[in-house]
């Protein structure tokens, strides 16, 4: 048996922890859900009796798509398509889910799928990682299967056998599909009899489409033919009392502005830029990009907010006041926040004003960019486009960033590129390739916010963790009865905690309130070098955050694993309902934890009992009735994932529609409308924080009432918070 590398150990503990801590709900639906995980590794491009391999696949999925439109249990995972030449650790953590188990398949979602397996360029095979992210996915609605596609074998050092071994008894099967000859699958092979699943070959498109059809089943019982429920937008406001907002969880703020080990040297300098130009105007998923770049901005600039940096804003494309042509809108690139500290409260406001109108000037932005960050004393300076286009403006960017370098400018110019073909992205590659960065492509709002926040993780990697440092030492106690009273704040360790030891702390919460540990990684792993304990110039550091009930009792999949360069942050939650508070503990399992690893204990007020109610996870006597046409309010994460509401219909009644609104425009979740009766289900859809209706049309036998699930479906790893507001009404019959 081969040695489990960190990366290994990690993953393996991911998968895990999600699937066997978090309870998962008897009452969840038996109903096969799937996701497709796709191939782009270069091998792809490598041709079988003549075809492209990747062609295959392309034509494989144009054959289903009669079938597979409307779907809305089917997700698509790419893998292997990492491309970084210099870093393939970056290549083995490369994978993005294309179509989520809950979204109903559109001609154009098919389309952009088989549009991006043309021309693979991953340099990894990282097949054990997408199997991860696919089985985090599944877990958060009751199971599926996954169906992996591939040419080839794992070759990231991680092993999909024994991962697929461990997901075999959490009701995730694996089938496997090779695209090639017999003799080169021996590994997907044994990938499919440890995950109690198939392992077909495919040698044709026809062959290929084939395998799914018979992989996933497309219609039938449990199949993926299930109609999607009609809905339609739903009218907000008319009125009605808002539901208290969720307050948003933020990312670890580098804190240094206290006391540390060492003084300050020279800070990293940044400057931003981005793209108000008219194409970020344009909606993907109905929202507009300009909205996405908002949320994703800000929730990423929080990685900056310390003074370890100094953070500049440059725009361009916004300016209304001038004609709308390349000669008077091309201009208009200014930097609206300069190059200093304490920025990011103005960055913030600056981009929440910002409306889409002009042209794209890529090159004079980032010309203008380099100036700016040469007047400024630092010690290293970095350039964050964001942009949804290529230059419009006549300019050569590409050779702009390349001047930057040769000027003697110590400086990397990353790009995020938003909703770009892949042609554009090329283009974008090369620009931030000469200037000594890196590319990072975005298609949602999910993957823009995940581009940023790596982006900043970069940047934060910068910065001598040196001064960072120690932050209000301290020991916490070494079982639950004796653990340390925290009150809110930031502290870090006073000693390396040994492997396998827990530190556990304490915290006071009153009924209804909510805690949240959040934590960040500021060193890397320690080594042994003689006597003394240094650190790796290398190697990632790691530990974990678990939450505990008062008495020291575990909560299922309350935890978190923070694990890779310093910058690294991660949160946890409690929602207390009883108000005796809760216990937390930092530990590794896997190794020492440096002193230094930062923890942040937050306090603030939400749950359903902050506004009078607590739904019941189950119909009981207690279980709270629904006022008809009057707003509920109900909150959701951080241990409290579903809630249950039954709603008593008066005689004639014939039509009832469910209105629902997340407050966290990112939160993912499933409605379920049961029979009182009956139990039996009525319609069931999965969303991702919209305001939505569902029209149900009541059966004969099910005239008296109604039981409403609402659940959480964010992996519990990486758990969501969020209020909502539910409200019934109804149509008497003609």
């Amino acid at each position: 048996m081969r040695k489990q590398t960190v990366l290994q150990q990690f993953f393996l503990a991911v998968v895990t922890w999600g699937l066997f801590w978090s309870p998962v709900s008897a009452e969840i639906e038996e109903v096969k859900n799937y996701a497709i995980l796709l191939d782009l590794s270069t091998s792809m491009l490598q041709p079988l009796d003549g075809t492209p391999k990747y062609k295959i696949a392309q034509q494989a999925l144009k054959n289903l798509e009669a079938t597979l439109v409307g779907q809305t249990n089917v997700s698509f995972i790419y893998f292997a398509n990492g491309t970084d030449k210099q870093n393939d650790a970056i290549n083995c953590l490369s994978s993005r889910q294309v179509i989520r188990n809950g979204e109903a398949i559109t001609a154009e979602h098919l389309s952009t799928v088989v549009r991006h397996l043309g021309a693979p360029e991953g340099r990894k095979t990282n097949i054990a990682h997408a199997i991860t992210i696919a089985a985090q996915d599944l877990k958060t609605i009751g199971g599926g299967k996954i169906i992996l596609i591939s040419d080839g074998n794992e070759n990231c050092d991680l092993d999909p056998v024994q991962l697929a071994r461990e997901l075999q008894g959490a009701n995730i099967p694996i089938d496997t599909i090779g695209i090639g000859k017999a003799a080169d699958f021996s590994e997907l092979g044994r990938i499919a009899l440890a995950g109690g699943g198939a392992f077909q070959l495919a040698n044709s498109a026809a062959g290929l489409a084939e395998a799914l059809s018979s992989a996933a089943p497309m219609s039938g019982a449990g199949g993926m033919g299930d109609a999607e429920p009609q809905t339609m937008p739903m009218a907000s406001g008319n009125g009605q009392i808002p539901a208290l907002p969720a307050p948003a969880t933020q990312p670890m703020v580098l804190e240094i502005d206290v006391s540390v080990t060492e003084g300050p040297k020279l800070p990293v300098a940044v400057e931003i830029i981005l793209d108000v130009s008219g194409s970020m105007a344009g909606r993907l998923q109905g929202i507009p990009k300009i909205t996405m770049a908002r949320q994703a901005l800000s929730e990423a600039l929080s990685g900056l907010d310390s003074n370890a940096f100094v953070v500049g804003f440059r725009a361009y494309g916004f300016d209304h006041s001038v004609a709308k042509t390349p000669k008077d809108s091309c201009p208009n690139t200014v930097l609206l926040n300069p190059v200093t500290q304490n920025q990011i409260p103005s960055i913030r406001t600056q981009v929440g004003g910002l409306i889409p109108y002009g042209y794209t000037p890529l090159a004079k932005s980032l010309e203008l960019a380099g100036e700016d960050l040469l007047a400024v004393e630092s010690d290293k300076q970095m350039i964050i486009l964001l942009t949804d286009g290529e230059e419009s403006c006549g300019g050569d960017p590409q050779a702009v960033a390349a001047n930057l370098r040769s000027r003697g400018i110590d400086v990397e110019v990353h790009i995020v590129g938003f909703d770009l073909a892949l042609e554009e992205a090329a283009v974008l590659k090369d620009v931030a390739v000469a200037g000594g960065g890196a590319y990072y492509d975005a298609q949602n709002l999910e993957e823009l916010s995940s581009a940023l926040t790596r982006v900043i993780e970069v940047t934060a990697n910068k910065v001598d963790p040196d001064w960072l440092r120690t932050i209000s030492p301290v020991v916490g106690g070494s079982t639950a009865d004796d653990a340390l009273l925290l009150a809110p704040g930031t502290y870090t360790l006073t000693d390396h905690l040994p492997k396998g030891e827990e530190m556990f702390f304490r915290v006071t919460t009153a009924k209804a309130q909510r805690g949240v540990v959040r934590g960040l990684i500021q060193s890397r792993r320690l080594i042994r070098q003689g006597d003394a304990k240094v650190e790796s110039d290398h190697g990632y550091a790691q530990y974990a955050i678990r939450v505990y009930e008062a008495d020291g009792g575990k909560i299922g999949g309350r935890s978190v694993r923070l694990h890779g360069e310093p910058g690294t942050f991660g949160h946890v939650g409690y929602s207390d309902l009883i108000g005796d508070g809760f216990v937390f503990a930092i530990s590794s399992n896997y190794d020492q934890v440096h002193k230094d690893a930062l923890f942040n204990v937050e306090v603030m007020d939400a749950s359903d009992q902050y506004v009078g109610l607590e739904a019941s996870e189950k119909l009981t006597q207690t279980t709270p009735a629904i006022t008809l046409n009057t707003p509920t309010t109900g909150h959701l994460g951080d241990g409290d994932r579903k809630d249950v509401y039954k709603v008593e219909l008066g005689e004639g009644t014939s039509v009832v529609t469910v209105n629902l609104n997340f407050h966290q425009p990112e939160f993912v979740s499933r409605v379920i409308v049961k029979g009182l009766s009956t139990g039996q289900t009525i319609q069931s859809v999965a969303s991702r924080g919209d305001a939505y209706a569902l029209l149900i049309d009541l059966p004969e036998d099910e005239k008296q009432g109604l039981m409403i699930e609402i659940r959480s479906n964010n992996p519990s790893l990486r758990e969501k918070f969020s209020s909502y507001e539910l409200t019934v009404t109804t149509k008497d019959a003609p």
